[in-house]
């Protein structure tokens, strides 16, 4: 049989048609002959988990495909976990500082001729030892066709040196099971190859299922299909769609689903919609194709209304009292799709069909979705980190000027999505309120770009007219031997967090900043004149200054110095704001009075404990002082 197929190497950027480098034609012979009948190969029968859970859990994830599975729920102080093992051995569960077994805060249970052996330990190297205070304290168990069960309860912060907290963002959880039950007397055996890790929202993850389906449910899909893309590193494809002219009457999305195609999903670095401004005609002034070729996205496409990222979860269920609004009178009457298509190997790109699906209704709900980026420009000027650093943070601001027209009106932060690429290992972002340091609005600890998805804080976070926001990334670039730049390509880093709040504002939508430009040109000065790079003349335009920081990371000698001098810059270089279309600045940093520093439970814990010891103490003396005055008036 001949096969016939093309290849392109570029894109023609006038109507984003492939141009055809080679057309080529190969012969093929798919079926050789036999002796016998051609037959297709039968498929491996998946193993099953045939067990349901003891109870109606918001939560669950399968670690192993029909062997393994976990279901969960959560309040402010506990967590409640139910595993289901398809093993006749021991089964392990627990919580790692790093995805690896040291250090680890862990449970191992059996079940044997109906006895259970149910632990709380803790991993020192490769030992697993039982801890002295027994935390996790378990509910059921039951062993039945094969199937081990195990319902337990845990405290979210422990006030115990052998166990960890469990934290807010991505922590990583770590599994195990061995192929038969430790023998009488003995302890768990080695686990061989039946154990893993994953990086999972423990405490802040989004509902997976919800039975609510409103009388008067109505989808609406946006559907991009059979796009063959360049063969370029990364590849940014927008297609715009306008709101259905019958949604005359303003609808709340409840739930959005992304329908992921079945080739190339690894390839789906990230896609986003984008709101467009509402006086702003799409089929008059977009067409589809690469994003950023047409100035009419950059100027009018630019407010976030979803979010998605590799990793993450492909279905979000917003709470019963809320909602996200498209139609009526709704600030948007058109939007983009967008897609980054990450291609390193520079293949042939092609994207099958992917659907963002929204659920809605026309039963308007209490509390108005809106969606506020904060972050900076990804750019060489936003961020520029050396090689060779272990922990280089780059902080953006949200100055007041873009938070106090909310006056005596506050909103309600629902939940986060921190958004960084390879190098960034940690984000977070603080409340200044009125010059005083409140705390986090959210931190992750353990960013992970391979599981970038939505984390509902809780509790909810309010923001007041009287505050600012600090946001930091922080970048991790001990595997690179180059500087590290803001921009598109996955190898390029960003810096954003995407909020979910209430009640929705038209104008609050998006606030950052970028170093002041002087600032940036007395940089490359001091690079220059302590000669670690060879810098031109920076001219009076952003065009020829462009040019100079092109020149002069062409230049730049890697060494202690140019880190510390990076480190500083980032630290003290003053700010030009931008809230919304508004730019504001230079401004200096935010420095707030104080560093708040989280409170200490178990402190206040210990403190308890040790005021109860001496109240019971003093009790007991008083006792002992009683009875030796009542011998005394028995014998004296």
């Amino acid at each position: 049989m001949n096969v016939v197929f093309a290849l392109g190497n570029e894109i023609n950027r006038n109507d984003d048609s492939v141009v055809l480098s080679t057309v080529n034609e190969v012969q093929i012979e798919f079926l050789a002959q036999t002796n016998t009948p051609f037959s297709c190969p039968s498929k491996p029968v998946e193993p099953v988990l045939n067990s349901e859970p003891t109870a109606n859990y918001q939560y669950e994830l399968s670690l192993v495909a029909g062997v393994y599975k976990i279901y969960w729920n959560y309040t402010d102080t506990d967590v409640l976990i139910e595993l289901h093992c398809k093993t006749n051995g021991w089964v392990g569960f627990g919580f790692s500082p790093n995805g690896g077994m040291d250090g680890s805060d862990v449970a191992i249970g059996w079940i044997s001729n109906g006895q259970v052996n149910f632990t709380d330990r803790h991993i020192v190297g490769r030992q697993v030892l039982i801890d002295k205070n027994q935390d996790w304290k378990l509910l059921y168990f039951s062993e039945s066709n094969g199937i081990n069960v195990f319902k337990f309860t845990r405290k979210i912060k422990l006030c115990d040196s052998d166990d960890l907290t469990i934290e807010q963002g991505s922590p990583y959880i770590i599994f195990a099971y061995g192929d038969q039950d430790p023998s009488f007397g003995a302890d768990i055996s080695y686990h061989g190859m039946n154990r893993g890790g994953k990086v999972v929202s423990f405490i802040s993850s989004p509902p997976v299922k919800d039975t609510f389906v409103p009388d008067d449910l109505e989808i609406l899909d946006a559907t991009i299909s059979h796009v063959i893309l360049p063969k370029l590193d990364t590849f940014y494809y927008c297609k715009g769609f306008e709101v259905p002219k019958e949604f005359s009457q303003k609808r709340h999305i409840y739930k959005w689903e992304l329908i992921l195609p079945k080739m190339n999903v690894e390839r789906m670095h990230h896609t986003l919609i984008y709101e467009c401004k509402r006086d702003f005609n799409i089929s008059k002034g977009f067409q589809p194709g690469y994003c950023y070729k047409d100035e009419n996205k950059m100027q009018n496409c630019q407010s976030i209304a979803f979010a998605w990222a590799y990793g993450g979860n492909n279905i979000d269920i917003y709470p019963r009292d809320m909602g996200y609004p498209i139609g009526g009178d709704t600030d948007y009457l058109y939007y983009i799709f967008e897609i980054h298509y990450d291609n390193p190997q520079m293949t042939l790109a092609y994207i099958e069909s992917i659907t963002w699906r929204y659920y809605m209704t026309r039963n308007l709900r209490p509390k108005e979705l809106g969606i506020f980026t904060l972050g900076t420009d990804s750019s060489a000027y936003s961020i520029a980190i050396p090689p060779g650093v272990d922990h280089f943070p780059i902080k953006t601001y949200c100055f007041n000027e873009c938070i106090k027209d909310l006056n005596e009106e506050n909103i309600t932060i629902v939940s986060a999505i921190p958004h960084t690429h390879l190098v960034g290992i940690e984000v977070w972002t603080k409340i200044i309120r009125k010059g005083n340091d409140i705390g986090y609005l959210f931190y992750n600890r353990n960013y992970d770009f391979n599981y970038q998805t939505s984390y509902t804080l809780n509790p909810y976070v309010n923001i007041t007219a009287h505050d600012e926001l600090i946001t930091q990334c922080v970048y991790k670039t001990t595997s690179r031997d180059q500087f590290v730049f803001g921009g598109e390509s996955t190898r390029d880093e960003m810096c954003f967090h995407f909020l979910t709040y209430y009640p929705r504002k038209p104008n609050f939508k998006v606030c950052g900043n970028v170093p002041f430009v002087e600032d940036y040109a007395a940089l490359l000065i001091k690079l220059n004149q302590s000669g670690n790079a060879q810098v031109p003349n920076l001219g009076n335009s952003m065009e020829t200054l462009n040019s100079a920081v092109e020149q002069t990371f062409q230049t730049i000698q890697i060494n202690d110095f140019v880190r510390k001098t990076f480190k500083e810059f980032y630290n003290m270089t003053r700010m030009t704001g931008f809230c919304g279309e508004k730019l504001t600045g230079p401004k200096n940093q935010t420095k707030a009075r104080n560093t708040y520093i989280e409170p200490d439970l178990c402190a206040v814990s210990n403190d308890n404990q040790n005021g109860i010891f001496q109240f019971v103490n003093m009790i007991f003396n008083w006792i002992l002082a009683s009875i030796a005055e009542w011998i005394k008036s028995i014998f004296y």
